[in-house]
């Protein structure tokens, strides 16, 4: 096995990883906001940034000298304006990283949202099951196993002991060719913290919010559509190592691009997306 490290080759040496995992937008599906009536956001985001644990030390050194730059308690995008994020995304494109992400219109839940009984957090683990696959397949890409990953997710007081039991059903049924990468991730391995407890959450925080400003179209967006966030760290989006290409690879859009009903702009952006050196982790 062959890893890229900066720009070294080491040969014969096999990482271990972690992955950090955050959301943006509500994660409510009972009251979906819309033009006549307030309630959750239309869209929710998850994204995972996956970190060598090599480099873990160093990139919350990273982290801590930007809180400083910024004069800030910490590095939620809530607080931050455009320029600092942007800054942010500059310094995450400049890390040894792995960028997931998963977005999800609620319209699409159709007769799914009655099946769980509108409950919000079975929709977040579907959320997060779609998005350890596409890590899963980055671990069967590079000949990895469960062994070499833990994930952990920034705690919003979801259930996950319910979302190891998901994922431990899922590898055993194996229905698609989805949920076979979960073989990949133990979900042992998956811990819930505090964004205060692990700053690399902070990661994963500008990484949902990224995707979630690609497709917001809440009253405070005055009809914007940010895509600049996303455009700064697209190379480090896990893609098809031929292509290029991170659909289906590193962005799983919940379950078209059709049915995400993007903004004309944003989904030009979305299918022109193109990731150099996809092959290299």
């Amino acid at each position: 096995m062959w890893q890229l490290q900066r720009d070294k080759i080491v040969v014969g040496v096999t990482l271990n990883y972690t992955l950090f995992v955050d959301e943006s937008g509500q994660s409510g599906i009972t009251k979906i906001r819309d033009e006549m009536r307030g309630g959750a956001s239309p869209y929710m985001t998850m994204a995972g940034v996956l970190i060598p644990n090599s480099k873990l030390v160093e990139y919350r050194l990273d982290l801590q000298r930007l809180v400083d730059e910024f004069g800030k308690k910490d590095l939620h995008c809530s607080k931050l304006n455009h320029v600092q994020i942007v800054r942010f995304a500059k310094v995450l494109a400049s890390c040894r990283v792995k960028i997931f992400a998963v977005i999800s219109r609620k319209e699409t839940l159709g007769e799914y949202r009655e099946e769980i009984g509108k409950n919000d957090k079975m929709y977040y683990n579907k959320c997060a099951q779609y998005l350890l696959e596409r890590v899963g397949r980055f671990m069967a890409t590079h000949d990895l196993k469960e062994e070499h990953l833990e994930v952990i997710f920034e705690d919003g007081g979801f259930d996950y002991g319910k979302l190891r039991a998901l994922i431990s059903k899922c590898r055993r049924t194996l229905r698609n060719a989805g949920t076979e990468y979960l073989r990949y991730v133990n979900p042992y391995s998956i811990q819930a913290k505090a964004k205060g407890e692990e700053p690399l959450l902070q990661f994963a925080d500008l990484v949902a919010h990224g995707f979630f400003k690609c497709v917001d179209d809440g009253p405070s967006s005055f009809g914007v559509f940010e895509t600049r966030y996303v455009a700064e760290i697209k190379d480090k989006i896990f893609a098809d190592p031929k292509s290029g290409d991170p659909l289906k690879w590193g962005i799983f859009p919940i379950h078209s691009w059709c049915d995400l009903k993007l903004n004309e702009e944003v989904l030009g952006f979305f299918k022109g997306l193109r990731v150099e050196k996809a092959n290299t982790s």
